[in-house]
């Protein structure tokens, strides 16, 4: 065990049993829901079928507050057995390694994990054979002896199994220079069972960041990135040495990712190449040449894609992406035709997941959930025919209380195409001009959001506002070209894309431009202290959660976990470079022209945040207090750059309705 890990001691069977799978918890009265309601921690964390369909591990919320992992037959279906339990830590993931074997994660809560306070571990299903595999703690060889312990230091991960017949587990450690950054990747394989370590007969490439294995669990393709550059590397089966086929910059749309790699070393690749957008594609590594046409590609979208392989052979049955919303593709007809008749047999407004290892046993669990539904997992039998709930995420959410989302294609005020999505109260005209929220998601290079439900949003809705999710330029998802339009652009047109949403909202008729606040988190809360001053006039507030408030300090902290590599390289591209940009980035820091802010504004922190560390938050506050800004704020103790305890998520929700019900409520 851990050093801080401790065992949760009887009882645990009745308790779990209490939650069960069938007694889900429904909402029955008709208020709407609560801020603990969207806070509150899921009822089913994970759900994992054996890859002969005949039992299901589960992750689920023990009536105590913790997670923890059970096992239940489905043929025939019997209770849940407890498998593994914390008294200070949650059960976060689990994965099996054969019929007989599955492999757990659990962590300690909070921002700072104390050495031991997380681990890796194997147990048979019958609850024997446990073993520790890694500890999060620097050295596994205890002071004061000579025993020589096998289980792996904090830097090694489980990546998968390594066949389905035996208890091995491919393992990969991250090794990291002195100052913290990425150096290099190094794979082994690991018996669950013994902790014996072996290393693949082949190495990787120098500073090898992504990798593929062949049939055999050798390394054929890597890309190796040496600080703006990539290389794309490829070793035959015959060669003794890595070979380069590729060069290029990983921001460009020329950039080349590993994808999968077949028994015949058909090697497939994720690029923009071509058309703009990520898609697959078969590139030749003999030759360097990728094929002229894509394998797999989404109209208007990248398609970052999860492969589905079958766990046994490792061969590919389909994939998992999101386009407007989560879908599955299956290469395998027969999967095909059952996912059709799956989605035929739920409500119609569905995305349904398929959990199966080949999908050709008896039992396959189905994940569906919708814009409406959080989610619920299915059982469906083959042999019967028939498909039963389990149980609901979060079965305390009403659907008929949620809010539709729909996503549109509106045009920027420099003619550019923007993906805006609505969250539309339940029960409000389509029509209806609304209070307005325009909620800015984070990162600023990632893709904010889908169809699918999501807390912050349907919040907001549930208390009669139109929430606008604007996917302003620089956000990934949506082709090279928008992703590259938001380069150096912060506070800047991206700060505009967010008007043109609000004003095409209004003149669509959904929302009151007069009554809207902006809000966000992370870089969404630098957007929404930028708004009052890009665009004066636009906003009656702004919130912010842990936003960046001075560019510059994103360079200088140098206790914040962005490494140098970013600070040396992206970021300069990306945002700005500190020297030759220096005016740029002051011009665009709230904190510089705080004075200009003329509306309320409530500014929310965490203080273990170690991405925008709390810095940002309170020279910000002081800078307003100095301007005279009608500023309100918080700090929370426990929280970093999110929130690990549903009480402060709970308390965040509270204090950002009270603070918009006085100054987006009121005429």
């Amino acid at each position: 065990m851990g050093a801080w890990l401790a065992r949760v001691a009887g009882g645990l069977v009745m308790a779990l049993a209490a939650v069960g799978v069938w007694a889900a918890e429904q909402a029955t009265t008709g208020e709407p829901p609560t801020a603990e309601d969207y806070a509150r921690a899921a009822r089913f964390k994970q759900v994992a079928v054996s890859p002969d369909g005949l039992h299901m591990a589960v992750i689920v919320r023990h009536d105590k507050g913790r997670d923890v992992l059970g096992v239940m037959p489905l043929a025939p279906l019997g209770e849940i057995k407890a498998l593994a339990s914390f008294a200070d830590a949650n059960v976060t993931r689990v994965r099996w390694i054969n019929n007989k074997r599955l492999i757990y994660e659990a962590f300690m809560d909070g921002a700072e994990i104390k050495a031991g306070g997380a681990g890796t571990f194997a147990v048979d299903v019958d609850g024997g054979d446990e073993r520790q595999l890694i500890s999060w703690v620097r050295d596994t060889q205890g002071a004061f002896t000579n025993i020589k312990s096998r289980m792996l230091p904090y830097g090694w991960d489980v990546l998968r199994p390594w066949d389905e017949q035996g208890d091995e587990v491919l393992v990969q450690q991250t090794q990291r220079d002195n100052f913290g950054d990425f150096k290099q990747l190094k794979l082994a394989r690991l018996d669950t069972r013994s902790s014996r370590l072996r290393s693949l007969e082949v190495s990787l490439p120098s500073q090898t960041v992504d990798w593929l294995l062949d049939a055999n669990g050798q390394p054929r393709a890597a890309v190796a990135r040496d600080r703006a550059q990539s290389r794309l590397m490829w070793r035959g089966e015959r060669d003794t040495e890595w070979r380069e086929i590729a060069r290029f910059d990983p921001l460009k749309p020329e950039a080349l990712e590993p994808w999968y790699l077949g028994a015949g070393n058909e090697l497939i690749v994720r690029t923009q190449r071509g058309t703009g957008y990520a898609a697959l594609y078969n590139l030749d590594p003999k030759t360097g040449k990728l094929d002229e046409q894509p394998l797999v590609a989404v109209k208007g979208f990248d398609l970052d894609a999860l492969s589905v392989v079958t766990q046994d052979r490792h061969e590919l049955m389909g994939l998992r992406f999101v386009a407007d919303a989560p879908m599955t593709y299956w290469f395998d007809e027969k999967v095909q035709q059952l996912q059709a008749a799956i989605d035929a047999a739920l409500p119609k407004d569905r995305f349904n997941t398929l959990q199966c290892a080949a999908c050709d046993s008896r039992h396959i669990v189905v994940f569906s959930r919708s814009d409406r539904h959080p989610g619920e997992y299915w059982l469906y039998d083959r042999e019967a025919s028939k498909i039963s709930p389990l149980s609901a995420l979060r079965p305390w959410i009403r659907e008929e209380q949620q809010g539709r989302r729909t996503l549109h294609w509106v045009t920027t005020r420099d003619g550019l195409r923007m993906p805006v999505y609505v969250t539309h109260p339940a029960g409000s005209d389509p029509k209806q001009p609304l209070p307005t929220v325009v909620l800015v998601h984070g990162g600023p290079w990632v893709r904010g959001a889908s169809l699918a439900w999501r807390e912050e949003p349907q919040f907001l809705a549930s208390r009669g506002y139109r929430v606008i999710e604007p996917e302003f330029r620089g956000s990934e998802g949506y082709g090279a070209a928008w992703f590259r339009a938001g380069w150096k652009q912060w506070g800047q047109t991206m700060q505009t894309d967010l008007v043109d949403a609000l004003q095409w909202a209004s003149a669509q008729g959904l929302s009151n431009a007069k009554r809207a606040c902006v809000m966000g988190g992370s870089y969404g809360g630098y957007a929404a202290l930028m708004a009052p001053i890009a665009t004066p006039g636009v906003f009656r507030c702004a919130i912010s959660f842990a936003g960046v408030t001075d560019i510059d300090l994103m360079y200088s902290v140098n206790w914040s976990d962005i490494s140098d590599a970013a600070k040396r390289y992206s970021y300069p591209v990306l945002m700005g470079s500190p020297d030759a940009d220096a005016a740029l980035l002051a011009a665009h820091s709230p904190i510089k022209r705080v004075a200009e802010i003329k509306v309320p504004v409530l500014l929310l922190h965490g203080v273990l945040d170690r991405r925008v560390p709390l810095v940002h938050a309170t020279k910000f506050r002081d800078a307003a207090k100095r301007a005279g800004v009608n500023l309100s704020w918080y700090w929370f103790d426990d929280a970093g750059h999110g929130f690990f305890y549903s009480k402060d998520e709970q308390q965040y929700y509270e204090r950002v309705e009270r603070f918009l019900a006085e100054h987006l409520r009121a005429p």
